[in-house]
């Protein structure tokens, strides 16, 4: 089972963006070491909760101080930019590091509609065909002509030795025929919180096809996971995470001596039992969040997980990671 990390590069109360920047640096150099298979940063835009808005920069400074794990974005939201541009980007970034990038392509727009009216200069967002230009820049990367006045400029760098690896980013189950007719990986998060029938990933895999980027169909799936050696320790670690999923998933995240004195309402003890029975957020020993995933696996088919360990402490959240690793190695 491949292993990799899916981060928003969230905030803890009092830390500054800076802080952050530094503690994911070396963060993704302990992971590698560990022996994760990839890192992919997410794009977000307004949002004072995380520090991820320009994954593709900082793939570019963390090629060039690691060595082996895949590098990504989780991903590059294609509504906010052009095709040629978003292509020239990862072609550049799988010259510096190659057959080490991964292109997460994302439908939506990663920021609310203030958000989305300054990245479009305020003109109008067409979500209509997104699947279409996601067809332009694979054309792109693999040096084919795109149709219509695309096909007059030619992205740059050509003839890279290795292709950015795409993966279609989907959260509801509707763009799994279309990626598996496409010919790309499948992305899935499911830390997002919405349910999906395992029929979507079986129809994902029955309508694939094969391209230049996959031979076969490959599934991966996104979930928030805490682990701690003990139950006790898993539950403190998870507090603020549970507290911002009940609260608002954009606050930044409590401390962890502060989070510990909150007291959950019946009613909100129900709304997080709901997730954990959901699997949509998992938390535990190691024992004990191997037979969740291990049921996952079999019933999604999952070829790849991703984690996402919103914990505040820099040392407990790699050594939660660490713990994850261990599960399958």
């Amino acid at each position: 089972m491949k292993l990799g990390i899916h981060d928003l590069l969230p905030l803890s109360e009092g830390e500054t963006t800076q802080e952050r920047y530094q503690k994911t640096i070396k963060m993704v150099q302990a992971l590698e070491e560990i022996g994760y298979d990839r890192y992919w940063a997410s794009e977000h835009h307004g949002m004072s909760s995380v520090a991820s808005s320009s994954p593709e920069i900082l793939l570019a400074y963390l090629a060039a101080i690691t060595d082996r794990i895949r590098l990504g974005t989780g991903g590059t939201m294609i509504v906010n930019y052009s095709p040629l541009k978003i292509a020239e980007v990862f072609k550049t970034l799988t010259l510096l590091a190659p057959d080490r990038i991964d292109l997460g392509i994302g439908r939506a727009p990663g920021t609310d509609h203030n958000g989305m009216m300054a990245l479009s200069q305020g003109n109008p967002i067409n979500f209509d065909h997104l699947f279409e230009k996601s067809q332009i820049i694979l054309d792109y990367l693999t040096d084919k002509k795109p149709p219509a006045f695309y096909q007059y400029t030619k992205a740059i760098p050509e003839k890279t030795r290795t292709f950015a690896q795409p993966w279609m980013l989907g959260s509801s189950g509707q763009s799994a025929i279309k990626t598996g007719e496409m010919g790309l990986g499948y992305s899935f998060a499911k830390f997002f919180g919405v349910a999906t029938d395992p029929e979507v990933f079986q129809a994902y895999r029955d309508h694939f096809t094969v391209s230049e980027f996959f031979q076969e169909p490959s599934v991966m799936v996104s979930y928030l996971i805490i682990l701690a050696e003990s139950e006790k320790e898993a539950n403190y670690l998870a507090k603020p995470a549970e507290i911002a999923n009940l609260k608002n998933p954009t606050i930044q995240l409590m401390k962890l001596e502060d989070a510990k004195d909150i007291t959950f309402t019946s009613e909100q003890h129900n709304m997080l039992k709901e997730k954990y029975d959901r699997r949509f957020l998992i938390k535990g020993t190691p024992q004990q969040v191997e037979s969740i995933l291990s049921e996952e696996i079999e019933q999604l088919g999952i070829d790849e997980i991703m984690a996402y360990m919103p914990i505040p402490d820099q040392e407990a959240r790699i050594h939660s990671y660490k713990l994850l690793y261990e599960i399958f190695n």
